[in-house]
C-alpha cells in the first residue's frame, strides 16, 4: 500500500489545542536529520527523495514505518502530530502511526 506525504506543505499545529496551525517546506529540515541521523542505504535513498521531491509524492509501508519512527525518535510532538495527521488523510491507518521501535 502506498500513501501520499506532502513536505513541501507541511502543517503543523500550533499549541496544544490544536485549533491554529502553520504550514512550511520541512523537506530539507527532515531529508537532513535522517541525513545526519540514520544509518543504512534506505535511510539516505529516502533522505533523497524526501529532498528532491515537488509536493505530494507517494511513499510505501516501508518509508512510512522508516519517517514515523525517526518522527517519534528525534521531532517535535507538534511535527508528530502533523505527521499522523498527514498519514490519515493520505490513506494510512492506525497501524502506521503507533509507536515503532527505535531507530
Amino acid at each position: 500500500m502506498k500513501m501520499k506525504l506532502n513536505f513541501k506543505q507541511f502543517t503543523i499545529p500550533t499549541g496544544i489545542s490544536g485549533r491554529e496551525s502553520r504550514t512550511g517546506d520541512a523537506r530539507e529540515s527532515l531529508a537532513d536529520l535522517i541525513y545526519m541521523n540514520v544509518n543504512g542505504i534506505r535511510a539516505h535513498a529516502l533522505a533523497m527523495k524526501i529532498y528532491k521531491s515537488q509536493g505530494a509524492e507517494e511513499y510505501d509501508r516501508t518509508e512510512v514505518s522508516l519517517i514515523t519512527r525517526i518522527a517519534d525518535e528525534y521531532c517535535t510532538p507538534a511535527f508528530i502530530d502533523g505527521l499522523r495527521k498527514q498519514i490519515k488523510e493520505g490513506g494510512g491507518d492506525e497501524s502506521d502511526i503507533q509507536p515503532a521501535d527505535p531507530v
